[in-house]
């Protein structure tokens, strides 16, 4: 009887440690809050209870494309720092591999480059230390970048980025809503 018991609670006991061991990547993807890891750059902030939590301290960014306007957000990091000092920033974009444009800065910036894995079409990042990139398809990756922040609404910015060289505007500021729709 007392073998039943224990064995028993040993298998609810592994079983409460399975639960608590789910991976949180199989809730919604579209959620773009969930997507993203957080950057190595995160601020503390103190509660009303004197418990620190982490929140991340994002800038707003505008991404021009055409006549259409895209909210994106900067990582608060020494790289985005720099990169913003250069705003507002109108570039010709060369098209990679179907699924990323980039553009190689006359500036060199500060890096922390890892290895994303994973890159989300939206993901704006450095590969090195002078070439902004920015991916309109979501694919594994090998390379190492800095990441330096993600457009909010990935899909309609992959539709209007288009094929070949793209002029691209970055500038400071949030806008609501993409212009010529």
């Amino acid at each position: 009887m007392n073998m039943k018991k224990t064995i028993s609670i040993l298998c609810l006991i592994i079983f409460c440690l399975c639960l608590t061991a789910c991976d949180r990547s199989i809730t919604n993807e579209s959620n773009q809050s969930d997507r993203y890891e957080t950057p190595k750059s995160v601020s503390m902030e103190q509660t009303n209870e004197g418990d620190s939590s982490e929140t991340l301290t994002m800038i707003d960014l505008r991404l021009t494309v055409g006549n259409k306007v895209f909210s994106a957000k900067f990582y608060e990091n020494q790289t985005t720092r720099t990169l913003v000092e250069l705003l507002p920033l109108t570039i010709d974009m060369s098209e990679l591999n179907g699924n990323e444009k980039y553009y190689y800065l006359s500036n060199k910036l500060p890096s922390a480059s890892e290895q994303p894995g994973e890159i989300h079409a939206g993901d704006i990042m450095l590969y090195g230390d002078d070439c902004l990139v920015i991916f309109y398809k979501t694919f594994s990756s090998s390379y190492q970048y800095t990441r330096l922040g993600y457009v909010e609404d990935a899909d309609s910015f992959s539709q209007a980025i288009g094929d070949g060289t793209t002029k691209v505007t970055f500038d400071l500021g949030r806008h609501e809503k993409n212009q010529g729709e």
